[in-house]
């Protein structure tokens, strides 16, 4: 886990596991129009380390990606560049 201080506080960010990942991106996507050819176990399995918040990022950014061309449906290559 990474840790921060702020002030006198220390921040930890955990690593959530494969069935966390999972269940983060199945609520930050459940309102989302996602594409048929998009399978969320292909991003929950990658071996990535990537904390809730950054994971919460990566979901935001496609959204904004399909909406910067005019899309209502977020397409596999709208979270490819989210993660880059």
């Amino acid at each position: 886990s990474t840790q921060s201080t702020w002030g006198d506080r220390k921040i930890e960010f955990f690593q959530p596991d494969r069935r966390q990942k999972r269940l983060i991106f199945q609520v930050l996507t459940g309102k989302m129009n996602l594409s048929e050819d998009l399978d969320l176990e292909d991003y929950v399995s990658r071996p990535d380390k990537v904390s809730g918040a950054e994971i919460h990022a990566i979901v935001q950014e496609a959204g904004m990606n399909a909406v910067r061309k005019n899309r209502y449906v977020i397409l596999p290559a709208d979270f490819d560049k989210a993660k880059k």
